[in-house]
């Protein structure tokens, strides 16, 4: 929140509440509504605020009402990780490793199922490993892929997260990124190697991605 600046944040603070019109907020803050719609643009602008037209029962122009975002959202506090933790805890220490064994499968088995299904149709590895950060993107992660040239001449493509939506998970249970690294080995087709992880301490987490003979093949044509 302190990013934000302190009257954004008070903005942010306001909204949270309650979706509000530019009149309230000026009202509320003691400022000039001019001032809180330059605060809005530039919170709508970064993400953290939407918003809506609302029409009047009785004559006149419709008005605006700003709401935050789900981006806004996540500045505050937020324990589900907590909860998470405690969870994946008490099936180790309540019902044994292989319990939790059981549910890291479970979990990975369903990941696998939705990200096939964004894979569908992508014919080389290259496709796939794109289409995989696409989706892995979308759920939080901030990945990207690209091709990279060993100074022994091979072809190693890469699979970069820049970002993971589970790390105070992942930090406890790392089992969690030994099954995500087998889910993505499975779907790819391809030998795989992670050595590296944000939860791990690292800046990223980067998979290193060797193509068969078939793959570097259709990658040449």
């Amino acid at each position: 929140m302190g990013l934000l600046g302190d009257s954004r944040a008070r903005v942010v603070e306001l909204l949270r509440q309650r979706p509000q019109s530019v009149a309230d907020l000026a009202e509320v803050l003691e400022i000039s509504e001019v001032a809180v719609r330059h605060h809005l643009q530039v919170l709508e602008r970064d993400g953290f605020v939407t918003a809506e037209t609302v029409r009047r029962k009785s004559r006149g122009r419709p008005s605006s009402r700003y709401a935050l975002t789900d981006k806004a959202r996540r500045l505050f506090p937020d324990n589900s990780s907590d909860l998470a933790n405690e969870l994946l805890d008490y099936l180790g220490d309540e019902h044994g490793r292989s319990e939790l064994q059981r549910f890291l499968r479970w979990r990975a088995e369903r990941h696998s199922a939705r990200y096939a299904a964004a894979l569908e149709g992508a014919d080389t590895l290259n496709e796939r490993i794109d289409r995989l950060a696409e989706v892995l993107s979308v759920e939080g992660f901030a990945s990207s892929a690209e091709a990279v040239t060993t100074p022994e001449g091979a072809t190693v493509l890469t699979l970069r997260q820049d970002h993971c939506a589970i790390k105070a998970v992942a930090e406890e249970h790392p089992e969690l990124c030994a099954y995500e690294a087998s889910t993505f080995r499975k779907l790819l087709g391809a030998k795989l190697s992670r050595r590296q992880t944000i939860a791990g301490g690292a800046d990223a987490c980067i998979c290193h991605i060797t193509p068969s003979t078939d793959d570097i093949g259709a990658t040449s044509q």
